[in-house]
């Protein structure tokens, strides 16, 4: 039986890589897209192809889209992962630093999702799994860019899921929480960049106080099961949240309602 194809953006680390490896092991070609080709030949094989490819440029998506339809016949599979995270106050992160991260992490999804729609609608059938957050349906202090970006994914998602289902094409949402990845090193990196006056002081080091709990989070290999579960499912959930901490943070702000739970964050935060 030939294989399904899948294409997986930001594949050459965490979450992406962790997906790729995975679907490949479970009966999937894998075009496994990235901006570092280095890091991706080192997951090349034979059911692994890498593909060097930056989310801002879509030319080079639509190009890849129709290579891949052109040489396989189909596209059955897109997870969208690529992004990042931009960290600091909304007084002090720079507009243009805001633009690129809604330019990565909404309007890269998008490019995405517009560039393959058209082959699965032909085709009957696919499944588009964008990788969001939990701070796609809460936002903490510190995180108000990134927790936007995620935001405006889950409106995305909830909106083209209803435009396409009789396409026979699925659409989930997959929301993880705090992940043991590159990723918040990556972010603490980059909030370094961020000038904050003396009086964020707490803002930051809170900041730093939830980043430290990466190292006590589960791996990846726990999104990349859900995603698995997600396109071999015949009606996945609409939206899965994991691991459990994410449902529970949700689950939480309900029950307790904004300002009860905005306080909760700042006490976790120690400001």
């Amino acid at each position: 039986m030939s294989r399904r194809i899948a294409l997986v953006t930001g594949a050459s680390s965490g979450i992406g890589k962790a997906t790729a490896m995975l679907l490949a092991e479970s009966g999937y070609h894998v075009f496994a897209a990235a901006r570092r080709i280095d890091r991706l030949e080192q997951i090349r094989s034979e059911y692994i192809e890498p593909v060097e490819l930056d989310v801002l440029d879509e030319d080079a998506i639509r190009g890849v889209v129709q290579h891949i339809v052109s040489s396989r016949g189909r596209i059955d599979v897109l997870v969208n992962n690529a992004g990042y995270g931009l960290m600091g106050t909304l007084e002090c992160v720079p507009m243009d630093a805001a633009h690129r991260q809604f330019e990565v992490n909404v309007f890269g999804y998008a490019r995405f999702m517009q560039a393959v729609l058209p082959h699965m609608r032909t085709q009957k059938s696919g499944c588009i799994v964008n990788i969001t957050s939990i701070l796609g349906k809460i936002s903490i202090p510190g995180f108000g860019w990134y927790a936007a970006s995620k935001h405006a994914i889950e409106a995305l998602t909830e909106a083209v899921r209803g435009e396409v289902m009789e396409f026979g094409i699925k659409v989930v949402l997959i929301a993880p929480g705090l992940i043991r990845t590159e990723f918040m090193s990556k972010q603490q990196a980059l909030l370094e960049t961020v000038e904050h006056p003396s009086a964020y002081r707490k803002v930051i080091m809170g900041l730093r106080r939830l980043l430290a709990g990466e190292s006590r989070a589960p791996g990846p290999a726990i999104i990349a099961r859900a995603v698995l579960d997600a396109v071999t499912s015949p009606n996945p959930p609409v939206r899965h949240a994991l691991p459990l901490d994410s449902k529970a943070a949700v689950v939480a702000r309900w029950l307790m309602g904004p300002r009860i739970f905005s306080w909760a964050i700042r006490r976790q935060m120690k400001f």
